[in-house]
Parts: C-alpha cells; structure tokens; sequence
C-alpha cells in the first residue's frame, strides 16, 4: 500500500523535475485511522507541506523572482525513509518522483499569491506566509500539469 503525502515545492521546481524531496505524511497511526480523523490527518499534512512550501517559494523568489509555490500529492513507496516530523506527522525522504504517482497538484489563487509577494515585498516573508495561511489551495487534477507550467504563468483551474 503507497503513502499519500504531499510535496512542498515550487511551480519552477516541478518544471524543472522533482528530485531528491521530502514531502509530508501522517505518521503510521495517523494512516491507521478511517473516516473523518484519517481526513483530517490527511489535510492537517497538506497544510503543513504548504506552510513549508511557502518559506521555499520565497526563499526562491529572493534569489531568482518569482516562484509560486505548489503542494504534490503523491502515493510513495511504503517503503520510503522517513523521520518524525512533529507529532503525528512524518517527513518522507524521496529520492525519485514518479510522474504517474502523483495524485494532484495545489496552487494558491492568483489573486491570493500576488497579494502574499506584495505583502513580502513590503512586510516580510512572515507577514506573506500568514496571508497565505488564510486560504485555502485550489485543486488541480495532475493532466493539468503542462497548463500549469504554461510560459505565461496564468493557471486554469
């Protein structure tokens, strides 16, 4: 059985290929749980892939401009290396992405990212992180993929 967790990175990262990532999953106990508690375990992984996601996406946009930041959900050998994270949640060392195990891709809103790199232009990366921190990530089926990379940067969802 795979793993769902998810891939903090950014748009320029996955154009140019994962490699060597860590992505975030619950942890054995929190993939033992049914129903809404495993749900929530799930979502809980994805918000903090996006919060790590977010200080990468920044951290690129000092160094090269622009880096939208993106989440891949992707089913990982249940054999992949992990270490605890924080309580609850592991952190899945990958050394190669399969394509075809990606489950989807989560972006921010346009409007929501251009606001967040204002807001880091004028206040800082942490005051944009909290922008960030308060919406919440579209879905993107993983066909999606090349429109999302498209040359000019706008996203279709």
């Amino acid at each position: 059985m795979a793993i769902r967790c998810y891939i903090p990175t950014t748009l320029t990262a996955l154009s140019n290929g994962l490699q060597s990532v860590q992505a975030v999953a619950p942890d054995a106990q929190g993939r033992s749980l049914s129903g809404a508690d495993f749900e929530t375990q799930e979502f809980d992984a994805l918000c903090i892939a996006a919060a790590l996601a977010a200080a990468e996406a920044f951290e690129r946009a000092d160094e090269s401009g622009a880096a939208r930041r993106a989440v891949v959900a992707y089913d990982a050998a249940e054999s992949s290396s992990s270490n605890q994270l924080t309580a609850g949640f592991d952190l899945l060392t990958l050394d190669r992405i399969d394509m075809s195990a990606v489950a989807s891709i989560h972006l921010d809103e346009d409007e929501v990212w251009d606001e967040a790199l204002d807001i880091a232009a004028r206040q800082g990366h942490a005051a944009a992180e909290d922008r960030l921190g308060d919406s919440d990530l579209l879905w993107y089926d993983v066909t999606e993929l090349p429109q999302l990379l498209n040359k000019d940067g706008e996203t279709t969802n």
